[in-house]
């Protein structure tokens, strides 16, 4: 999928970075969690907290992180005798999905050209109506358990950005038509791996969460300009929650009253920042941050010796790969993706 500021590319660099200062720990967590990259990374080694203000990314935290193997469906394929949900709902018939009563079908009404807007081709809409519909009602008839719902939203939310008609990202969509928005909306499955560990995923505030777990290793990824997140991701959004919220503008913005982070405003970004390293408790703090954020470096240096050991500080600096292919050298040379360490006595 793609987000802002995923750190996919980071992984190893990351991880680098555990390795020469981390010793013995049993616990990892990912506190700005977004597509759940990195928590999914190291759940190989570690029980692993993630967490994020977004709740499509709680639902493929629960579905990739929290939960353990690729949930069976046992109950639900016994039940109605189909092989496989996610192989039932990509191959539905377009005269089923038309069975699908119009109230209900908040996609195609909202986000296609039957609601004015050009997000999703009509069918593709209408596909996700129906898989969501179909979801929920499986979550209703208790076919299907908590995390097999999850899993199965997940699949659908990982789907939607193989057929939209977006240039990045949800804050507008194109107003003709991109060649991957006639491609067929599918459900995409999931991997999933097993550590036998007892993993979790919040969908909280990161400052609050904190005041109410501890572990070994803290990873912050926070945000890197005043750009909200959902306003953004909101499409997304409305797939997990399925919630038909009232829209606004040209754009169909759900309302994110609730959901703005504090970290996408200078003047909370700092002030926020310090509260989350105040409140850690954690042996081990790891930071990913760009040059070209909103919070100065140095106030985020000066806050992690502040409360970590000073001693231990250490930086790792980055060619920021997003401007590879610029022709500006200078740009190139002026913006770095930072990697910083520092340990903290709890």
């Amino acid at each position: 999928m793609r987000f802002i500021g995923c750190k996919r590319q980071l992984l190893d660099n990351i991880k680098d970075t555990v390795d020469r200062h981390v010793q013995g720990a049993r616990t990892f967590c990912d506190i700005f969690s977004g597509t759940a990259s990195v928590a999914k990374y190291f759940k190989q080694w570690y029980e692993v907290y993630s967490n994020d203000l977004l709740y499509f990314s709680y639902c493929i935290q629960k579905a990739t992180v929290e939960n353990q193997k690729i949930p069976e469906f046992c109950n639900l394929i016994n039940k109605i005798k189909i092989d496989s949900p996610i192989g039932f709902l990509n191959n539905i018939e377009i005269d089923e999905m038309e069975t699908l009563s119009k109230e209900n079908r908040f996609f195609q009404n909202n986000y296609s050209p039957t609601g004015g807007r050009m997000y999703l081709t009509d069918i593709n809409a209408l596909r996700i109506d129906f898989a969501r519909n179909k979801i929920n009602q499986w979550k209703a008839e208790k076919l299907i358990s908590d995390i097999e719902y999850f899993y199965l939203v997940a699949c659908v939310v990982e789907g939607i950005p193989y057929v939209s008609n977006i240039s990045g990202t949800y804050g507008a969509y194109n107003k003709t038509w991109d060649v991957r928005s006639n491609k067929k909306f599918e459900l995409k499955p999931l991997s999933v791996i097993s550590n036998e560990k007892n993993n979790c995923a919040y969908n909280e505030n990161g400052i609050d969460l904190l005041k109410h777990i501890s572990g070994d290793i803290l990873y912050i990824d926070p945000p890197y300009n005043e750009r909200q997140y959902l306003p953004n991701y909101h499409v997304l959004e409305t797939a997990a929650k399925y919630d038909f919220p009232v829209l606004k503008g040209v754009t169909g913005q759900r309302p994110y009253e609730g959901q703005k982070s504090e970290f996408c405003s200078k003047k909370t970004a700092i002030q926020s920042f310090e509260k989350l390293i105040k409140n850690a408790q954690f042996k081990h703090i790891i930071m990913s941050y760009n040059t070209d954020g909103i919070m100065p470096v140095k106030d985020i240096f000066d806050i992690m010796k502040t409360y970590g050991k000073a001693d231990t500080f250490e930086i790792t600096s980055i060619p920021y790969r997003r401007f590879k292919s610029k022709n500006s050298t200078e740009r190139k040379d002026e913006l770095k993706e930072l990697i910083i360490y520092i340990s903290k006595e709890v």
